[in-house]
C-alpha cells in the first residue's frame, strides 16, 4: 500500500489538475475561499465531477461521507501538517507546509 504526497499548485488562484490514483487518473480542481478561509475541492473522471466543494480540513479521510458518490477513488485521501500540528491549509501554507497526501486502496 503506497502513500504518496499529491503536488499541488502554491497560490490562491483556482487551479485543476490530474492525477493518478490506484491506476486511475482523476481530475481535482482547488478553490480558495478567502471569505471563508479555507480550501476546497471538486473530484471527478472523465470531466465528470463526483462531489463538489470537499473542504479542506485536517481529517482522516476526506472522501469518507462521499462513498456513495461513483467515480471516486477507493484510497483515502487527507491533508497531512508536515510539522504535525493538524493546521488546515491556508493561504500560504498549502502545498508547503499542509501537503494533500494519499494512502492506495491495494
Amino acid at each position: 500500500m503506497a502513500e504518496f504526497i499529491i503536488p499541488v499548485t502554491e497560490t490562491t488562484d483556482p487551479f485543476d489538475q490530474q492525477v493518478e490514483l490506484d491506476g486511475l487518473f482523476y481530475d481535482l480542481a482547488f478553490r480558495w475561499n478567502p471569505r471563508g478561509n479555507h480550501w476546497s475541492m471538486d473530484i471527478g473522471r472523465d470531466g465528470a465531477v463526483s462531489v463538489y466543494g470537499i473542504k479542506l480540513v485536517s481529517i482522516d479521510d476526506l472522501l469518507e461521507q462521499y462513498r456513495r458518490a461513483e467515480d471516486l477513488p477507493p484510497g483515502t485521501l487527507f491533508i497531512e501538517d508536515l510539522d504535525g500540528l493538524d493546521t488546515d491549509p491556508n493561504d500560504t501554507n498549502f502545498g508547503d507546509r499542509v501537503v494533500l497526501r494519499y494512502t492506495e486502496a491495494v
